[in-house]
């Protein structure tokens, strides 16, 4: 605990981190809390509410196409303050507010690198020059810091026990490894989340969002006109579904290799841990299975899982 503040203060501020972690139900929050220790769950809440920040951040500037470079040197501005609250935090220095006490906290306790962090705002700054994607080399880069990076902190925490000596959590992996072990599958659950919302996503701001690649588009005959009509029409398109199935395929390749990644997390990591990323792997896999049985079609309903689907993953995984 930090020097000046009393516990109830760093216990409220870490209460505060999981209300922002938890907004809008995320499956990575959900899934965290299997993680064994309270400590570790509350770490998780302070880091996953400190990236939330600057991912909702950018994801609600509208038109990003069309931000003028003073507009853009702004939003760059801002994401360079974040990633200095963030290295603060790292330092032990306690920024305003609860969750820069919370997320100081947790470096206190937790050997977590900053990485990830740095990772993120790069992959912002990215966003906020190419709205769009070209094609999925593009987007693989920008993954490497929007999705992997949270999952990276997740595997870092499953990964983590108390050390006899320091008595801090400490992973028996180096970032790298850690890093490597999770891309697979954090592009898995990352691809499966993009399929759910290309219907919800076409909402955000006042512009939408649209992370398809260009050039995949373009092999299926679409534009993002098209999505935007199927959206008022509340029907995808026979081409569209073709797209869906092929980004499915894309998924489960990712999959595939994340398996064998997962079996080598799951060997390392604390058995009581085990639970944490068997759920948040299982919740995806059901998402994708989902989202064929319905035949990719989201623009016609929400394609979330049900309470009857949710509580199956939680039984099969516990």
């Amino acid at each position: 605990m930090h020097a000046g503040k009393h516990r109830s203060e760093v216990d409220d501020a870490y209460a505060i981190c999981d209300q922002v972690a938890c907004r809008d139900k995320p499956h990575l929050h959900a899934a965290a809390q299997y993680l064994a220790f309270p400590e570790t769950r509350r770490a998780f809440a302070a880091a996953y509410a400190s990236m939330r920040f600057v991912d909702d951040f950018v994801d609600n500037i509208p038109n990003r196409s069309a931000l003028t470079d003073k507009t853009r040197r702004a939003a760059e501005d801002m994401v360079g303050r974040w990633s200095q609250l963030v290295r603060d935090a790292h330092a032990g220095k306690v920024g305003a507010g609860p969750v820069w006490l919370a997320l100081a906290d947790t470096f206190d306790h937790f050997a977590l690198p900053l990485d990830p962090w740095e990772n993120l705002a790069q992959a912002m700054v990215s966003d906020l020059h190419q709205p769009m994607f070209r094609d999925w080399a593009g987007l693989r880069r920008y993954m490497s810091g929007a999705s992997v990076a949270p999952a990276v902190v997740f595997t870092h925490l499953v990964l983590m026990s108390p050390s006899r000596q320091s008595g801090r959590f400490e992973c028996p992996w180096d970032h790298a490894r850690v890093a490597q072990a999770t891309e697979d599958l954090a592009i898995f659950c990352y691809w499966v989340h993009i399929l759910r919302d290309v219907g919800n996503d076409l909402s955000v701001g006042r512009s939408g969002l649209v992370y398809l690649p260009q050039a995949d588009l373009d092999a299926f005959d679409l534009s993002i006109e098209d999505l935007y009509r199927m959206k008022e029409e509340h029907r995808a398109s026979e081409a569209y579904v073709r797209l869906a199935r092929f980004e499915s395929h894309r998924a489960q390749t990712h999959l595939a290799r994340g398996r064998c990644h997962m079996e080598e997390i799951l060997a390392a990591a604390p058995r009581e841990n085990a639970g944490a990323l068997t759920v948040l792997v299982d919740t995806y896999v059901a998402l994708l299975e989902n989202l064929a049985r319905h035949n990719f079609d989201v623009f016609a309903d929400s394609l979330e899982l049900d309470e009857m689907q949710r509580t199956r993953i939680l039984t099969s995984s516990s």
